[in-house]
């Protein structure tokens, strides 16, 4: 009789332990299951915004990005067009101008989206970039691209498409900046000719 109601208590206790454990902070989630007002939270929603007017390519605010020695072109990011759009969206906002190795200027505006989370829920947003407008720089005027999707940023960017994957590592990895201030001081401190080797901020 003794044993059984030993083991009674036991089982009891080891019961009330399970219970009280939270599976949410477990790394697997096996239980928990999040609330449509923690969905919405991280729900992304693209903000409309206008476009800038085209910024002169020779004007001060340009900042030189240095991608590899053997990269052809010359990459210029308008610091002052850099933003950070409000919730629920949060990407930033940023105009280019890939400059060919003749000289002639190719503008684009563009966003990157940073991923909020290394844990990804099922309909959570990757990390991903978007041309916004290709800039006509004769007419002065943007021209919308036909292709209006956001790109992920995968495994492949650094071999596809170097320019972004340096703009990718200096604006998200170790987390996003909150202003626009520390996206400046990341690029100088990331994406300049000077800077240190991307590789130490690789996760």
């Amino acid at each position: 009789m003794r044993r059984a109601i030993l083991l009674i208590l036991a089982l009891t206790a080891s019961t009330s332990l399970a219970t009280s454990f939270s599976q949410k902070d477990t790394p697997i989630n096996t239980r928990y299951r999040e609330t449509p007002e923690e969905a919405a939270a991280r729900e992304f929603k693209e903000h409309t915004a206008e476009l800038p007017p085209l910024p002169d390519t020779h004007s001060d605010g340009w900042f030189d990005i240095y991608v590899d020695e053997n990269y052809g072109k010359q990459p210029k990011i308008l610091l002052d067009s850099l933003q950070i759009m409000p919730a629920p969206d949060g990407s930033i906002r940023y105009i280019l101008n890939i400059r060919s190795d003749k000289g002639y200027d190719n503008l684009t505006a563009e966003g990157i989206f940073c991923a909020r989370s290394s844990i990804r829920f099922s309909n959570d947003k990757l990390s991903s970039y978007k041309v916004f407008g290709y800039g006509d720089t004769v007419n002065r005027r943007w021209i919308q691209p036909r292709n209006t999707e956001w790109k992920p940023i995968g495994g492949t960017l650094g071999r596809n498409d170097a320019l972004r994957a340096v703009l990718y590592a200096a604006f998200c990895e170790d987390g996003m900046p909150t202003d626009t201030h520390g996206l400046i001081q990341r690029l100088k401190e990331r994406a300049g000719h000077y800077a240190p080797s991307m590789k130490q901020h690789s996760k």
